[in-house]
């Protein structure tokens, strides 16, 4: 019997070892074996030949092959945080030009120039997230968030692509693409996930109190979480 997995018509995978987890009862250890693959009769199912403890090197091995390894890169300093599937960097507060969907409620005012807070952006495997920042300096671990206050986000900050042009890549040199992706897009609708801002009237009356000001209020925020929780909330929704 062969036992193997097709991937398109030029391609074919055969089962040659397999990894086993064991935990404990409470969930606080952890371990892994690795064994080979023995076909003991040519029509019977593939059994497991005796398992090795998987060492640190087999298993930096192991995701290597699986191209989830990554190569040292120069972070700029604007970074927060890198792993393999997620960066999360921050922007200081900035008057920028918005634009918005025409026939919308702020069709008649798109393209005019408007303070914008201070910003943490994550990117994980092409989905990007946004928060904003009460200060306009570089946040720490225990630094708290706050909703961004814009159309196309969620409560979560995930952002609604719409017309941007995603990123392929996740590198540190994707940032400046994710910036323009997201400031030179068209804002098209409000995220309809609850409050997003203190100010009475939402997003919409919030922008338009905001045409032509020097400085975002920080008192039209609404607090969220610390940045080490958003991100590791972040990184538990990817497992």
């Amino acid at each position: 019997m062969r036992f193997g997995i097709d991937v398109g018509s030029e391609l074919e995978l055969k089962l040659y070892q397999a990894v086993l987890l064991y935990r404990n009862d409470h969930g606080n250890r952890v371990m892994a074996t690795v064994h080979g693959v023995v076909q003991t009769e040519t029509n019977c199912p593939p059994a497991l030949g005796a398992g090795q403890l998987l060492s640190t090197a087999a298993l930096r091995e192991l995701t290597k092959q699986l191209g989830t390894s990554s190569q040292a890169e120069c972070l700029p300093d604007n970074v927060i945080a890198r792993t393999p599937e997620l960066i999360a960097w921050w922007t200081p507060a900035a008057v920028r030009p918005m634009f918005f969907r025409q026939g919308s409620e702020l069709a008649d005012i798109s393209g005019k120039l408007f303070p914008h807070p201070a910003l943490l952006f994550a990117a994980r495997n092409g989905v990007l997230f946004v928060r904003a920042l009460a200060e306009s300096k570089r946040p720490e671990a225990d630094t708290k968030l706050a909703a961004a206050p814009y159309w196309n986000i969620d409560s979560d900050g995930k952002v609604c692509a719409g017309t941007m042009r995603v990123p392929k890549s996740g590198s540190a040199n994707s940032i400046p693409v994710w910036q323009h992706a997201f400031f030179q897009s068209e804002f098209t609708h409000p995220g309809g996930a609850g409050r997003l801002t203190k100010r009475k009237g939402g997003t919409a009356a919030l922008w338009k109190s905001l045409l032509g000001k020097d400085l975002f209020p920080r008192s039209a925020l609404i607090e969220t979480e610390t940045v080490h929780d958003y991100l590791r909330k972040l990184e538990a929704e990817r497992r």
